[in-house]
């Protein structure tokens, strides 16, 4: 008695550790859907419960009193067991890759689950016709042989999906083709089957596992360079490719960008006589010149940006933004004589300046330093003047900086 009492209790604790592990198996793949958004953690965490209800059924341990006892709780463990086998099929095929080759064993995998309905269905009509249990053994048979063949297809065409699901479902389907082997040859069930299968089982929920998280690393890597090859274009269209700074459209991105804050001015910037430049000295030395002007612009509290040619903008943050204009238009003088000693006199610049107001746009804001541009070099360009706001059609320009 005391013997029969221990083995009780050890297949109680066995039974509770696979529960265990097949639960907490079945909560991380609903717990990774919302993540990943893949159908297969769905499919697996609902072949995952019908392999515990197998579990409950099958296995030799006391269940409570409301749970069906006899004939009618081996039934239940026959079709968990189809339904799971069933559910295996569209796992596999929303769990392997999208690729064209792997189209006509996904389309077999899907009709799995129909098939381990009707083997279900068989078993749970086995009480009033008993030659449908065979029909049973050889759905489930069946299904295993058309899941071990697309397995290897799946392989052989190079999945990395179903290579990790070949290692997790072979303990499983050796085990299947065993007692089914057994049971059809001998019409008896095959002794403690169910622990083998038990730890086959547990072999598949670990092996699957390690493929899920392989799976949602490979998606995260795919998504992390997708994000990033949409960052890189992105940045790509709103950088000026010469100078390396932000473009017309790039300025107009930063203009509406609430989280650096509304800039306080706006600077249209014109190099003087750079026609004369590219003249003398070629347009390969006329880029480098921009390229040196772009560096002078770049400032704390600066956004410089190029708009076209030898003309820029920039947006200026700060109470200081004047003071600032000022100083980012006299550093472009020094960076083009530090960075092109090619060219042997000055080059300086004009600039026309305005305060951004709340209702304005950036076309609006531009236009009047392009009127306050044109005013500096009407007044012999290397300078900066101010357009001030009034009531006049035409910007009166009352202050040189």
């Amino acid at each position: 008695m005391g013997g029969r009492e221990s083995e009780m209790e050890w297949g109680s604790v066995t039974f509770g550790a696979f529960l265990g592990v097949a639960g907490t198996f079945g909560m991380l793949a609903l717990a990774f859907y919302p993540v990943m958004r893949r159908t297969f953690l769905l499919w697996n965490a609902v072949r995952t419960f019908a392999f515990c209800l197998m579990g409950l059924a099958l296995f030799p341990v006391e269940l409570p009193a409301f749970f069906p006892t006899g004939e009618a709780r081996i039934d239940i463990g026959e079709i968990a067991l189809s339904i799971a086998i069933g559910c295996t099929g569209p796992f596999l095929a929303a769990y392997i890759e999208e690729h064209a080759r792997y189209a006509r064993i996904r389309f077999w995998l899907r009709t799995m689950l129909p098939i381990g309905v009707l083997g279900g269905t068989a078993t749970a009509l086995a009480p009033w016709w008993p030659r449908l249990d065979w029909l049973h053994d050889l759905i489930i048979l069946a299904m295993i042989l058309g899941l071990l063949v697309a397995l290897i297809v799946a392989v052989r065409a190079g999945s990395r999906a179903a290579r990790f699901q070949a290692v997790s479902y072979s303990p499983l389907i050796a085990v299947a083709l065993v007692v089914l082997s057994y049971e059809l040859s001998t019409g008896e069930p095959m002794p403690y089957w169910q622990v083998a299968a038990l730890f086959a089982i547990l072999a598949d929920f670990l092996f699957t596992g390690v493929g899920v998280i392989d799976g949602f690393m490979v998606i995260k890597r795919q998504r992390d360079a997708a994000v990033a090859d949409v960052r890189e274009a992105r940045i790509a269209v709103a950088t000026d490719p010469l100078t390396d700074i932000a473009n017309r459209r790039g300025l107009a991105l930063r203009f509406r960008d609430s989280g650096h804050g509304r800039p306080r001015g706006l600077a249209v910037i014109d190099c003087d006589h750079f026609k004369r430049i590219n003249d003398m000295f070629g347009h390969d030395v006329g880029d480098e010149v921009l390229i040196a002007v772009a560096e002078g612009l770049k400032h704390d509290n600066v956004f410089p940006a190029r708009q076209g040619g030898e003309e820029f903008v920039v947006l200026l943050y700060g109470d200081d933004w004047q003071r600032l204009a000022e100083t980012v238009r006299r550093r472009i003088t020094i960076s083009v004589l530090e960075l092109v000693p090619e060219v042997p006199f000055p080059v300086t610049a004009s600039a026309g300046l305005t305060q951004v107001g709340e209702q304005d746009t950036l076309d609006s804001a531009v236009k009047r330093g392009d009127d306050a541009l044109y005013a500096a070099k009407d007044a012999g360009r290397d300078k900066l003047l101010l357009w001030q706001d009034g009531k006049h059609s035409q910007p009166r320009l009352v202050r040189e900086v």
